[in-house]
């Protein structure tokens, strides 16, 4: 996606409708994340489970750590699992095989579209982007709601064929998403998302 890990891509793609770029409804990479999405590296910082991952050009940075709860814990495990294979498919221009079990529903309707405007464009994503003030909001037996921050100011997009390189315009560098999570399988994936970009109230938390 040209915004990995966010909907926001898909925003300034055209893909998505003008009310979800807005506040209405519409990827941490552990090892575990790494080893089930080839050709990405994982690091975590020592002494906490905060954690970053490389594919290609781009690094994606989970900087909460995981909750101390194990429930909550599982919750973002998914999330970031979710978000690394998410960026993985954003990079190679394919869905490989984990990632139905870890993505589906809205979120899965457009990261295909994603992928494929990506490869229309021949863009992949590139610099870094960081998650933070990431949280489980609500969990159920099998539904969650995970709120966190993206701080894209150091994303950008790279054209694969010219070497070309563009930045997220300065006012969405720092949005503010909701993801619906299920369980998938006896683990917890995406399966929707909304934004919030300045100037929404909700945004305002994850400004600098």
């Amino acid at each position: 996606m040209i915004r990995s890990g966010a909907g926001l891509a898909l925003c300034l793609s055209g893909l998505l409708a003008v009310s979800a770029c807005g506040s209405g409804p519409a990827q941490p990479a552990s090892t575990a994340a790494a080893s089930s999405a080839p050709g990405t590296t994982a690091s975590a910082a020592p002494g906490n489970s905060a954690a970053s991952v490389r594919v290609g050009p781009y690094t994606q940075v989970f900087a909460t750590p995981l909750p101390a709860n194990p429930a909550q814990a599982k919750v973002i495990a998914g999330f970031r699992e979710a978000q690394t294979l998410w960026d993985k498919a954003d990079y190679t221009w394919r869905l490989g095989a984990p990632v139905k079990a870890y993505v589906t529903g809205q979120a899965l309707t457009h990261l295909i579209a994603a992928v494929a405007a990506g490869r229309a464009r021949h863009l992949v994503p590139a610099g870094t982007e960081r998650l933070f003030l990431t949280h489980v909001s609500g969990i159920t037996g099998s539904t969650a709601t995970v709120t966190t921050c993206d701080d894209g100011s150091k994303l950008k997009e790279e054209n694969r064929q010219t070497g070309a390189t563009y930045a997220i315009p300065p006012g969405q560098a720092y949005v503010f998403e909701t993801w619906h999570m299920v369980k998938l399988s006896g683990h917890w994936g995406v399966t929707a998302f909304s934004l919030a970009v300045p100037p929404s109230p909700r945004a305002a938390p994850c400004q600098p």
